[in-house]
């Protein structure tokens, strides 16, 4: 039995499985239509490791495949008024699997804007079991959740489409601003813990 040879075949997979989630987060910046905002230079390595420039295809070849966790932090440039920061956060989990997907807004009280751009932006990101059907859903069950934070001060909530679970987390910071959290996570149960069907159902 060859178990060299099968270590490194497990690696190559494994490093693979790291270079498409790289890469499947490095094309949703460009696949989320948010004008509003500049992304700096995308980090060929994620956090929390800091890798010098020579040393980044021995760490690619002898270190990724290997991580336990890990997560690119997407700190993005506002360029419009009424944006005062947008932050995306991706994170793995061993296997690299994919964990959450957060989507940061502080901005001005605007529900419809906050509920269409952080809908498209979870709708870009194509994760598993995603439905072009669920985006109108998802935009009303995020609108409906910043209204109600603007009038009540602090929203948090759920909500469930197909495999994908969204918690809402929304607080009015000042007259004008508010900060709105969204996090996706992969889930096999409804709501109420019941097991999903094949298709995603309840």
């Amino acid at each position: 039995m060859d178990l060299r040879g099968r270590k490194r075949r497990q690696a190559g997979e494994l490093r693979a499985k790291y270079i498409a989630n790289r890469e499947k987060v490095r094309s949703w910046r460009t696949s989320w239509d948010c004008p509003e905002v500049e992304w700096p230079r995308f980090p060929h390595v994620p956090s929390p490791w800091l890798v010098r420039p020579d040393e980044q295809d021995r760490w690619l070849k002898h270190t990724a495949p290997h991580m336990d966790a890990y997560e690119w932090v997407l700190p993005a440039r506002p360029l419009a008024q009424g944006i005062s920061e947008l932050q995306a956060r991706w994170a793995f989990h061993q296997g690299h699997e994919f964990e959450s997907l957060t989507i940061r807004f502080r901005s001005v009280l605007d529900p419809d804007y906050l509920a269409e751009k952080i809908a498209l932006g979870i709708h870009a990101a194509a994760l598993k079991g995603w439905r072009d059907d669920d985006l109108h859903s998802l935009y009303d069950w995020l609108r409906e959740g910043v209204t109600h934070c603007t009038n009540s001060g602090r929203v948090t909530g759920t909500h469930r489409s197909g495999f994908l679970l969204f918690k809402i987390t929304c607080a009015i910071v000042s007259r004008t601003e508010m900060i709105t959290e969204v996090r996706t996570t992969l889930t096999d149960t409804s709501l109420d813990g019941a097991p999903l069907h094949a298709d995603g159902s309840s």
